[in-house]
């Protein structure tokens, strides 16, 4: 296949990937929308069912103590029943008896009839403590399980970054090299490049044999490393690509130039050749 054609269909290829990258990132974030709108649902379901069930608590203890105060007036009119039945000292005042003795039996009786009342008085109190903390117990459980189902669904989420534009190669270059017979395998290539040079002013020689003080200062999106150096004995500084790279990503870029070391052809590969 001749290089105006393999540059077509590569970019065509690196088109349609590019193309099916965006629609399998649309389509998962779609996805994650569906799932968090379901966890929000489930999450608002829980809060309202832990208040629900937080104020069914608060029911049952109030239905629990209004019975034993209902419970409590009833056993304190049996009591003041009794009191007033089977008192002594109204027995002795019925039979027409007075005196001290009397009123000791009288306020003896009185008491008695007291103490049951703070007895019962002081057991509500005690039972009313019990239950208040029980609700306060339910109040910090339900706060605590809505805390931890807003810490599960409080995490914002965004797409994932969107797959970079692909690199084209240049079709044209390509072939206008078609047409100067330089297609073919690496080997076939690298003797048309030196002559090419005046052809393609991008054609420099990008041999690591050639440089030195090499640094490498970035990447291309292709993946290239970008790198700083001068060539062996030169003073002047360069950016550019190293051939033994580009040959492993864009090897028709690369070439045996006459002086037999590797010239890389910089129309077609995403790095540019310049002065530091």
């Amino acid at each position: 296949m001749c290089l105006g054609a393999q540059a077509r269909a590569a970019n065509e290829t690196a088109r349609r990937n590019h193309q099916y990258q965006l629609q399998k990132r649309e389509k998962e974030w779609m996805q994650t929308l569906s799932v968090t709108n379901t966890e929000r649902v489930m999450y608002e379901q829980g809060i309202q069912a832990s208040n629900l069930g937080l104020s069914q608590v608060y029911g049952d203890i109030q239905a629990k103590f209004g019975d034993q105060i209902g419970q409590a007036l009833q056993e304190d009119e049996v009591n003041w029943k009794q009191f007033l039945e089977q008192s002594k000292s109204a027995d002795l005042a019925a039979s027409g008896r007075t005196g001290r003795s009397i009123d000791r039996i009288s306020t003896a009786d009185l008491g008695e009839y007291l103490a049951k009342g703070s007895r019962k008085a002081y057991e509500l109190t005690e039972s009313k403590a019990e239950m208040d903390a029980a609700g306060r117990k339910a109040a910090g459980m339900a706060r605590a399980e809505q805390m931890n189902m807003f810490a599960k669904n409080a995490i914002i989420r965004n797409p994932d970054l969107a797959p970079p534009q692909p690199v084209m190669q240049n079709v044209g270059a390509a072939a206008f090299m078609d047409a100067l017979s330089i297609a073919g395998s690496v080997a076939s290539i690298g003797t048309g490049i030196g002559s090419l040079k005046t052809a393609f002013p991008q054609t420099f020689g990008s041999d690591r044999r050639l440089k030195e003080n090499i640094q490498k200062i970035g990447e291309s999106i292709s993946g290239l490393g970008i790198y700083k150096f001068n060539y062996i004995g030169k003073a002047k500084q360069y950016i550019g690509a190293m051939a033994d790279e580009v040959i492993k990503v864009v090897p028709e870029a690369v070439g045996t130039m006459s002086n037999g070391y590797l010239g890389v052809n910089y129309n077609l590969i995403d790095v540019d050749f310049k002065e530091a």
